[in-house]
């Protein structure tokens, strides 16, 4: 039945995580208090939607995932730039090419020609 008798020991042992969906619903408070406070202290920044648009080919984009399978979190400062961050073919390639989309931005943070997008899923 299983092809690798170490990943059925796993399981037997009842030692395999569930998914991140699942672990997000299960999440202890304390690890959920501490990516929101970790969330609360990069989010004092506002980026408005024009600074989002101008995000030009020569940007250096980073992905970052944040606090994964945990939560629900509260949304920083990339809440309500959905929709311009998607638009945006600089930023929806880096996400693609990462793995996500657009709605899994909690934060974003520019610097000079860099812009890190801070990415979350539970």
């Amino acid at each position: 039945m299983f092809r690798s008798p170490a990943f059925a020991a796993l399981l037997a042992a009842g030692l395999v995580l569930p998914a991140a969906p699942a672990l997000a619903i299960n999440s202890p408070p304390h690890l959920v208090a501490q990516c929101e406070s970790a969330l609360d202290m990069m989010s004092h920044r506002i980026v408005r939607k024009e600074t989002v648009r101008a995000i030009g080919p020569k940007t250096r984009v980073h992905v970052m995932p944040f606090c994964m399978g945990i939560g629900p979190l509260d949304f920083g400062n990339a809440s309500g730039l959905g929709k311009t961050i998607g638009a945006n073919p600089v930023l929806a390639k880096a996400l693609a090419r990462s793995g996500f989309r657009a709605d899994d931005v909690t934060n974003i943070t520019i610097s000079g020609n860099s812009v890190t997008l801070y990415v979350h899923r539970e």
